[in-house]
């Protein structure tokens, strides 16, 4: 019974997978039919580790069958969808830079999470110049600014009672005021973009926190607001650090889409291993996870080291990267 089961599996993921990377892509559309089509498009990418796992498996009980068939047929797809994430393991020489670098952390707090102190101990802990934050809630504006506001002079947040407050915090100066006007999609909640001095160049600063895509009309708001967001950095004239929690991840057609305006994610570039971010909490934290929390950067910029923390009392994981201009 195993290789007729089995065979119908691999076919099914022939299928699904070209049928992901083959969607027609319009972020702004309305049609509830469409952008239920797309988010099945959405899913199969997000998970395409997992659907790799479970071939492999199937890969393994057909070499041990000696149905050489079968696994022929699978070893394409097992190289497909593990074959990024493995290959992401393998000893690499760091990029030079041709300046100093900085630090730069970004921490979905769980605007529930009163786990404050520890949050606060793991931020002092990585010492970055540069600290984003979302779900940024009035007792946790109350907290980081009586503990950071002397380390980190240069601040500016927007404190809201649901999850999509945010705040900036920095030890580089800022060549103007922190602009929260940039609202995205129909919602309109707060993205905040400002204008630092990295290694003594001006660098926009991007803080991003998109919906989740937990139901049809979040998922419709989240291609508009990425679609908004691709808009801003289509214009954008100054090297990019973008960051925060995007609610996708590197295997998506919104990666793909940051990529074709050229920002990458710096764990891409100066991580090692998958890097994922969420779930920490409830029993799928035991399960392979996925990245949700990214540093995306321009062309101007590279990554010498990237890595997560732990996130205490949140649902992710913080991120944090050193940059620098490429030589």
């Amino acid at each position: 019974m195993f290789a007729p089961q089995a065979w119908l599996v691999v076919v099914g993921s022939y299928v699904a997978i070209g049928f992901a990377f083959a969607c027609p892509q319009d972020f702004r559309s309305t049609s509830a039919a469409y952008v239920c089509v797309a988010f099945a498009a959405f899913l199969i990418r997000t998970f395409l580790f997992h659907l790799g796992l479970f071939l492999v498996v199937i890969a393994l009980v057909a070499g041990l069958a000696r149905r050489w068939w079968l696994l022929g047929t699978a070893l394409p797809l097992v190289a497909f969808t593990i074959g990024p994430d493995a290959w992401s393991y393998r000893p690499r020489s760091k990029p030079t830079t041709a300046r100093q670098t900085v630090r730069i952390m970004s921490v979905n707090l769980l605007g529930c999470n009163q786990q404050v102190g520890e949050v606060i101990g793991e931020v002092c802990a990585a010492d970055p110049d540069l600290l984003v934050l979302q779900e940024y809630r009035p007792h946790w504006h109350e907290a980081f600014y009586r503990a950071l506001q002397h380390d980190y002079p240069y601040n500016a947040s927007f404190v809201r009672e649901d999850d999509f407050g945010l705040v900036i915090y920095s030890r580089l100066p800022f060549a103007g005021p922190v602009d929260f006007g940039a609202r995205l999609g129909n919602a309109g909640t707060p993205q905040a973009r400002v204008v630092v001095h990295v290694a003594d160049c001006d660098v926009a600063l991007y803080n991003v926190h998109l919906m989740p895509p937990k139901r049809l009309s979040w998922v419709m708001e989240q291609r508009r607001e990425f679609a908004d967001l691709i808009d801003i950095l289509g214009d954008e004239e100054l090297p990019v650090i973008l960051c925060g929690d995007f609610n996708f991840t590197n295997a998506s057609v919104f990666a793909d889409e940051l990529a074709r305006l050229g920002l990458i994610d710096a764990h891409r570039i100066g991580g090692r291993g998958r890097g994922t971010t969420w779930p920490v909490l409830s029993f799928f934290r035991y399960l392979p996870g996925i990245r949700l929390d990214h540093v995306f950067l321009s062309r101007e910029l590279t990554s010498t080291r990237s890595w997560t923390g732990v996130g205490h009392g949140s649902d992710h994981r913080p991120v944090i990267a050193e940059i620098g201009f490429r030589r």
